[in-house]
């Protein structure tokens, strides 16, 4: 039997990450002496770090700069991090039915458990996937699936939620439902070409539809 499973993604989407990753992303910035755009690192938030490197620094410095940037992250964007509001007692409320939450992201584990210690949110969550999980990364589906693997959940059983079309496009890849979220890093606009199923602006919104899909 195939289980009841909502995928989220983390940052921008569950938790008010963005502004740590831009104030890491700036002191990376500083202690490499480079100059890039951080309205284009934000585009490039949900990708791997690995492959947002090129567009900021160039190939040849791509491991510099993931090294710089992790070595930076703990003290900036590990510490400022907080839920949405309302989020927690969604998961909660989702559990209590019996229904399997998950997270698929594609940031280093060191770093999501450092934001899930963080905001007291280790146990929360039935399963988590990160950047070292699978060797593809979204946009590709292959964390979405191996969430699934994990859940032992079928694609017509599942939702993927996220905030950029990263998110959308790993989850239909995987033959999930969709549901894009306005709150993050990308506009209504970006997420929305990559095509959705849904699209809410509020977490009120989110949870109505969520318990929608699940009974039907």
């Amino acid at each position: 039997m195939s289980n009841q499973t909502i995928l989220f993604d983390f940052d921008g989407t569950l938790a008010n990450t963005i502004p740590g990753i831009l104030a890491t992303l700036e002191a990376t910035k500083q202690q490499m002496k480079v100059d890039f755009s951080l309205s284009l690192a934000q585009s490039l938030i949900g990708k791997p770090l690995v492959n947002m490197a090129p567009s900021l620094v160039g190939e040849e410095r791509v491991g510099e700069f993931v090294n710089t940037y992790l070595e930076q992250f703990p003290a900036i964007g590990g510490e400022m991090v907080e839920f949405f509001p309302g989020v927690e007692p969604l998961i909660k409320a989702l559990q209590t039915k019996g229904i399997i939450v998950g997270i698929v992201t594609s940031k280093r584990r060191d770093s999501l458990l450092q934001n899930l210690q963080k905001l007291k949110a280790e146990a929360l969550f039935d399963f988590i996937v990160t950047n070292e999980d699978t060797e593809f990364h979204k946009p590709h589906p292959a964390p979405v699936e191996k969430a699934l693997d994990l859940a032992g959940a079928e694609p017509k059983d599942a939702v993927m939620v996220g905030d950029s079309p990263y998110d959308i496009l790993a989850g239909n890849g995987a033959g999930c439902t969709t549901i894009a979220v306005t709150w993050g890093a990308d506009s209504e606009e970006t997420v929305k070409a990559a095509h959705p199923d849904h699209l809410v602006n509020k977490i009120d919104e989110l949870e109505s539809l969520l318990f929608r899909i699940m009974k039907s």
